[in-house]
C-alpha cells in the first residue's frame, strides 16, 4: 500500500487556506486545489510498502515520537516550487520549524531503508498545483502579494500514518495509525 507520515492541520487553519484557494479561483487561473479534508505537512513519504512493513513502520516511529514533546509551528508566508516560467506547486511555510525538522530528520534515520529522501527537509504545506501557465503574469503578482501571510499557529500533538489511495477524482487519504507525542 501507497503510505506516508503526516501532520493533520486543524479545521481554522483549513478554513484560512480554504480562503486562499477561494481567491485564487475567483481568477481563473489553471490551479487543482487540494480539498481541505487532504490538506497536511507531509513529513515522509514511504511509497509503496507491505503489510508486514508496515508493522515495522509502526514500531520505528513509535520509538521515534516517544522522544519529542508536543510543540508548535507557524503557517505563514506563501510561496511556489518550480520558476517564474513554470510555476508547478503552491504552498505556505512553516517558521518555527526547528523542532518539525528535528522529528523528520530522525524519522528519515529510522525509516531511510524503505525510501531515502535526498533532500534536506523542507516543511511546508502543499495548497495546489499550477496545471498551465494561464495568466502567469498576474498569477506571479497574486503569490507575490501573499508572501508574507500569518494563517495561524498549529500545534503539533500527533503525526499519522496515511494511506493514499489514488483515484481518478484525486487521492483519498486513510488513516492506518495515530502517533502521539508526549504531552
Amino acid at each position: 500500500m501507497r503510505v506516508f507520515l503526516a501532520v493533520d492541520i486543524p479545521e481554522e487553519i483549513k478554513a484560512k487556506i480554504r480562503d486562499i484557494q477561494k481567491n485564487f479561483e475567483k481568477e481563473r487561473f489553471d490551479i487543482k486545489f487540494v480539498e481541505p479534508e487532504n490538506l497536511h505537512i507531509t513529513l515522509k513519504f514511504l511509497g509503496e510498502v507491505s503489510e508486514e512493513e508496515i508493522e515495522k513502520v509502526k514500531r520505528e516511529v513509535s520509538s521515534v515520537v516517544k522522544d519529542f514533546s508536543v510543540f508548535k509551528i507557524e503557517m505563514k508566508e506563501f510561496g511556489y516550487f518550480g520558476n517564474e516560467k513554470y510555476i508547478r506547486t503552491l504552498w505556505i511555510g512553516i517558521g518555527n520549524e526547528e523542532r518539525l525538522i528535528e522529528l523528520i530528520n530522525k524519522l528519515n534515520k529510522k525509516l531511510d531503508y524503505i525510501r531515502k529522501d535526498k533532500h534536506k527537509p523542507s516543511p511546508h504545506l502543499t495548497i495546489g498545483r499550477v496545471k498551465s501557465g494561464k495568466n502567469r503574469e498576474y498569477l506571479l503578482k497574486t503569490i507575490e502579494g501573499l508572501k508574507y501571510v500569518k494563517i495561524g499557529e498549529v500545534y503539533v500533538k500527533e503525526i499519522k500514518l496515511k494511506q493514499s489511495i489514488l483515484t481518478p477524482q484525486g487521492p483519498v487519504y486513510r488513516d492506518i495509525e495515530t502517533f502521539s507525542l508526549v504531552e
